[in-house]
């Protein structure tokens, strides 16, 4: 593939950007379609896959936020429930888009499209941006013709995914901003306050009591810089030993996502966001008429831990024999045991995708009071914590001076 820039009118307004294709007919081809009225085009110097774009699209730089993702996969829903062709929708998104990377993206998806590749393996080629079950719902509706029932159900699953993810973010946002703080304000009295006091000590001649001793050598360890480079050191490569680790050592990993799980608070409202999600990934492909087998595949694609992924595959693996699905269920322990309770009412109903949806606003509510639950008690917990830290590091700083007062007095 070429790269070509490009600056030129779409409507009234004035565009410019970088597009790459084989041609470049393919790539004023391409912007025509986007109703790009092209004024300057040019070949870019040839390069190499990563020489330039490493800029752009390495690591944090080159990632979609998921607010964006979201906005895009609703606009093409709308566009595909107008009737619009899957390219028209396409081409009409990214024209409206105004993430760089987005933008980029989807032009690359509407050359695979031109080039005669389907839909699904478009969005294939663009792992990094969508997840499993964002491509897995998509190539299932092109298989089940119905892919506009589809991606309406896509936007349902990353509208909750966003309402998860703001629960989470909204629970810490408070407990890390006062850590931060704390932090900060106990650096700042180590590194300004302490030896200010410690000159003063020194005046006094008497021998500190052990908590004041022990400030001033944490504010004599801190002032050297050595120290404050050889902790980041430390955690630094603890962190990425930890990434490296949970990525490519599968016994590792394996304990790692067991220990999530058991965490107090926090292994419960993982286990609460990867059954509403499932449920409710369940209950729109089996409303589609997709096979138990496949249903099953795209649900495990919901949670990156390796308990639940093995859950679902030996129910997949054990459903051919024919059992039921409730039972299968209930033999997993990492599921709580409404979840098989209710598929049970549902298969015995023919209800499965009613009872699915329930179970999944059943945990969605649940997780909503855990995430505000855990937000109350971590509060106050909070407060204290800081309070009592700032407020033991201010005595410690003046038991010498009451320590003096009371010889004095004596």
């Amino acid at each position: 593939m070429t790269f070509y820039v490009y600056a030129g009118l779409q409507g009234k307004k004035k565009v410019r950007g970088q597009i790459e294709a084989d041609s470049m007919a393919r790539a004023r081809s391409t912007l025509r379609q986007q109703r790009i009225k092209i004024k300057k085009i040019k070949q870019i110097k040839d390069r190499k896959p990563g020489a330039l774009d490493v800029q752009i699209t390495w690591g944090p730089f080159g990632s979609i936020p998921a607010k964006e993702i979201l906005m895009f996969t609703k606009k093409l829903s709308t566009m595909i429930r107008a009737g619009l062709p899957i390219l028209d929708g396409l081409i009409m998104a990214a024209g409206q888009t105004k993430n760089a990377n987005m933008k980029r993206v989807t032009q690359q998806m509407i050359s695979s499209l031109n080039d005669g590749k389907p839909l699904s393996e478009a969005f294939k080629e663009h792992d990094r941006h969508f997840d499993n079950v964002y491509r897995n719902m998509i190539e299932a509706g092109e298989v089940s013709g119905k892919l506009d029932k589809f991606i309406e159900k896509l936007v349902e699953i990353l509208e909750k995914q966003q309402k998860i993810r703001a629960g989470i973010k909204s629970a810490m946002f408070y407990p890390v901003t006062l850590i931060t703080v704390s932090i900060g304000i106990s650096i700042f009295m180590l590194t300004n306050v302490v030896p200010t006091f410690q000159e003063m000590y020194a005046g006094m001649g008497i021998a500190l009591p052990g908590p004041t001793q022990a400030i001033v050598d944490a504010s004599n360890w801190i002032a050297d810089i050595r120290n404050v480079i050889a902790v980041f050191a430390v955690i630094f490569g603890t962190i990425t030993f930890h990434g490296l680790m949970a990525k490519y050592v599968r016994p590792y990993r394996f304990l790692w996502h067991f220990l999530l799980l058991k965490l107090p608070l926090f292994g419960g409202i993982i286990m609460m966001a990867v059954v509403a999600r499932s449920s409710l990934l369940m209950a729109n492909l089996f409303a589609a008429g997709v096979s138990v087998l496949d249903t099953l595949t795209v649900a495990s694609t919901v949670t990156t831990n390796m308990h639940f992924m093995n859950a679902f595959n030996r129910v997949k693996r054990d459903v051919m024999t024919g059992a039921e699905l409730s039972s299968l269920f209930a033999k997993e322990k990492v599921f709580p045991i409404e979840l098989s309770q209710l598929i049970a009412v549902g298969e015995r109903t023919g209800n499965m995708e009613e009872m699915l949806n329930a179970i999944a606003n059943y945990y969605e509510e649940e997780f909503d009071a855990l995430v505000e639950g855990l937000s109350t008690v971590i509060e106050p917990v909070m407060i204290v914590f800081v309070g009592g830290l700032i407020g033991a590091m201010v005595v410690a700083l003046y038991l010498p001076i009451f320590s003096a007062g009371d010889l004095a007095g004596g």
